[in-house]
């Protein structure tokens, strides 16, 4: 089997409650799988985690386990330096693809080489219902999942910044900064699990988050027309 074109990477520490929902949700994808690996990085869980990864039947996963908790961030960046596909898309521990996000955003990536990530609405799930968010009008506000990245971009910007608290909108910042062109998907193809404890819940933390991103790229950060 050659490489693949594809690369999806999660992160996992303590996840043995939902992981294999996430893998599931790889596995219903509409993407022929011989063209995916599935990269988990277990981070030192105490849980099971690795055990439920390593037990579930799919040639195209690969459990990477960490001797050691690192963090999310960085165990999310070993998995992007594993990688072997020519994409990336990183799938959180507790959320899920729906089937089509792979096929569809890699396909835009491979036909439109002008484009340089993919991003799409989603759900966003909470324990007593859900609602979609559109990503195409305020994109630093709610871009944050499901995002397919060419793999030289993600290794050329050093991936995902371990000191900062939303890596992720850091990462896309500097996408935006450096002209970089990111194409919407205008249909939900990913589910956002709000659990009580996550980061993202946590008004206090989101506030801190922006405050740190104005500081590190300035106080009136203004981003190919976006504002954060």
């Amino acid at each position: 089997m050659g490489s693949p074109d594809v690369s999806i990477v999660t992160a996992a520490y303590n996840a043995a409650a939902y992981i294999e929902r996430a893998l599931e949700s790889v596995r219903r994808g509409t993407i022929d799988r011989s063209r995916v690996e599935h990269i988990v990085v277990d981070d030192a869980s105490t849980d099971g985690t690795a055990a439920i990864v390593d037990a579930f039947d799919a040639p195209y996963v690969h459990l990477v386990e960490n001797e050691r908790n690192v963090g999310g961030t960085e165990a999310c960046n070993r998995g992007i330096e594993s990688a072997r596909g020519e994409y990336v898309v990183v799938l959180d521990s507790d959320d899920e693809f729906l089937p089509l996000l792979v096929e569809r955003s890699v396909g835009v990536l491979k036909a439109r080489p002008n484009i340089d990530f993919v991003y799409c609405d989603y759900y966003e799930r909470f324990p007593d219902g859900e609602r979609v968010v559109d990503t195409g009008e305020e994109v630093l506000n709610t871009v944050k999942v499901g995002i397919a990245h060419r793999i030289e971009h993600l290794r050329a910007f050093g991936a995902y910044d371990p000191e900062m608290v939303f890596a992720e909108y850091d990462l896309l910042l500097r996408y935006l900064d450096a002209g970089l062109e990111g194409f919407h998907i205008p249909e939900p193809l990913f589910v956002y699990h709000r659990r009580a404890n996550s980061v993202t819940g946590d008004s206090a933390r989101v506030a801190a988050s922006k405050t740190e991103l104005k500081e590190k790229f300035g106080e009136d950060v203004r981003v190919r027309g976006y504002d954060i």
